[in-house]
């Protein structure tokens, strides 16, 4: 009998419909590699480029609306408030609606803007891997964002050092597991490469002689670095009179952008530029460059590009930022890691290749080898099994019966909570009180109320209301008798007047 596969819910915070973040890409690849072991659903805010990849691999996609928590990832102080605030909107009971229909096996929250999914599954008992992609930000709340990731995840995933650092606490070192990005190969069609060389370079009006320094980012912004890269460019342009310079990119913002293109202009440099906007097909262009420089100026959470530029057997000068560091370390080219903002360092280290020949290729085939053997797809999935070993899955069960912080009773009905009217009520619909969930007040409060369970018994407080209202009319009639009137007015009206007429004659 064939067995069915645990059901894994996939919450992606971003799904954008003009390119693939490195995050996006990086949790598309991770789910592929998951899908012999588990049933795989993608949850995206709105339609784009990685629903359409998931929807070609088989994988199911549900597009639901769920709000980010930006001051989560920056360490700022009202990220607590915020998570508050949004527990109060509709989206928070649509969401916990969506994963209570979906009755996922296991959770993964993707980066650390996205934590109400992990809240949710937490909240209803599913397991939550939380996967982080990025180096939390350093400031005085970064102890408060590193908690509430402890609390709210089952299993951390980090894909670098850097992104795990922040949270190498005691209670989430043991449940922190280092998964380096990787990738498939075939996808990038090797056998391709020679001839997209030739066509972008002719494209490009690059001539075989001369050597292609690029820069690549899916959105080009200040903290990107295209300033520093720049500045190097015009530098070592001067040294080297058959270099050459890429832009890959789409400008976020077009001041900061034409300021960066400005210092080729007052330099009468342009026509050593060439720039294009940033294509998802990256094999059709990593061929065509010599060298690639990432002059980030951000913690990086990994450094994708970098890889990448290894892979296609190019010589990289990075920046020391977070996760690029560590992969310079890892595939030995600490000799072209260089301190962050350092341009004349990131002059010096593209001048030295461009003045060598046979060491730049000789760095480029090295780097090739080095990549596959570190992060390659082999040593990802060696390191994945392992970490589907750790997982202690279970099914969701939902609360048949369950309690808040306060003492009322409810029963979850069709989506809807139902409060038994007394303990009475709950007896004698058949449960007994060990069955029980105490679950957060903020379930409690997500779900709908339904109609209470049990009998309303009239109290004795209430019959005495009534008896004291016909004890008032006496009062304005005929005065109060305080001792048995209440067995005369229980007496039929004639029987009562009989009554009253044989005091009179004793």
């Amino acid at each position: 009998m064939k067995l069915s596969k645990p059901k894994m819910l996939v919450f992606s915070h971003i799904c954008s419909p003009q390119y693939v973040t490195g995050a996006e890409k990086l949790l598309l690849f991770m789910v592929r590699e998951l899908l012999p072991s588990f049933a795989c659903t993608l949850v995206v805010p709105n339609e784009g480029i990685i629903a359409v990849n998931a929807r070609k691999l088989g994988i199911t996609v549900i597009v639901h609306q769920i709000p980010l928590i930006v001051p989560l990832y920056l360490g700022l102080s009202h990220m607590t408030n915020e998570i508050g605030t949004h527990q109060q909107d509709p989206l928070w009971l649509q969401l916990i609606q969506l994963i209570h229909h979906e009755r996922p096996s296991i959770i993964i929250a993707n980066t650390c803007v996205h934590p109400m999914p992990a809240i949710a599954g937490k909240m209803l008992g599913i397991p939550v891997v939380w996967t982080v992609m990025e180096a939390i930000r350093e400031t005085p709340h970064t102890a408060l964002a590193a908690s509430i990731i402890e609390q709210y995840s089952d299993y951390i995933v980090g894909i670098s050092e850097t992104t795990l650092a922040p949270l190498r606490t005691p209670g989430m070192i043991p449940k922190s597991t280092l998964i380096p990005p990787s990738w498939h190969q075939s996808e990038l069609n090797p056998e391709s490469w020679q001839q997209h060389r030739i066509n972008r370079r002719r494209q490009l009006a690059i001539a075989d002689e001369q050597r292609l320094v690029g820069y690549i980012s899916s959105s080009i912004f200040e903290l990107k670095g295209l300033e520093h890269f720049m500045q190097m460019a015009v530098n070592s342009a001067e040294q080297h009179p058959h270099a050459m310079y890429l832009i890959v990119g789409n400008p976020v913002d077009q001041g900061y952008f034409d300021k960066c293109i400005g210092i080729a202009r007052d330099r009468g440099l342009m026509e050593r530029f060439r720039w294009i906007r940033f294509e998802e097909q990256v094999e059709t262009v990593y061929p065509a460059m010599d060298v690639l420089v990432v002059p980030s100026l951000t913690v990086e959470g990994f450094g994708m590009t970098a890889l990448e530029g290894m892979v296609f057997g190019k010589p990289v000068v990075v920046y020391g930022s977070g996760g690029l560091s560590e992969i310079g370390r890892a595939t030995g080219n600490e000799a072209y890691v260089v301190p962050m903002g350092d341009t004349e360092g990131l002059t010096q280290r593209v001048s030295s290749l461009l003045a060598n020949e046979a060491m730049m290729q000789a760095i480029g085939a090295r780097n090739v080898q080095v990549a596959h053997e570190v992060y390659g797809v082999n040593a990802y999935r060696d390191r994945l099994r392992r970490f589907i070993a750790t997982l202690a899955l279970r099914g969701y069960y939902p609360p048949t019966v369950l309690k808040g912080s306060a003492p009322t009773i409810y029963k979850f009905d069709n989506g809807v909570l139902r409060p038994f009217r007394s303990t009475r009520s709950f007896h004698r619909a058949g449960h007994r009180m060990e069955e029980i969930r105490e679950v957060p007040d903020v379930y409690i409060a997500a779900w709908p109320k339904g109609a209470p369970i049990g009998t309303a018994y009239r109290s004795r407080r209430k019959g005495r209301k009534r008896l004291s209202g016909r004890v008032g009319k006496n009062r304005r009639g005929r005065g109060i008798h305080k001792q048995g009137s209440l067995k005369r007015r229980r007496q039929p009206g004639r029987q009562r007047n009989r009554a009253r007429g044989a005091k009179k004659k004793r």
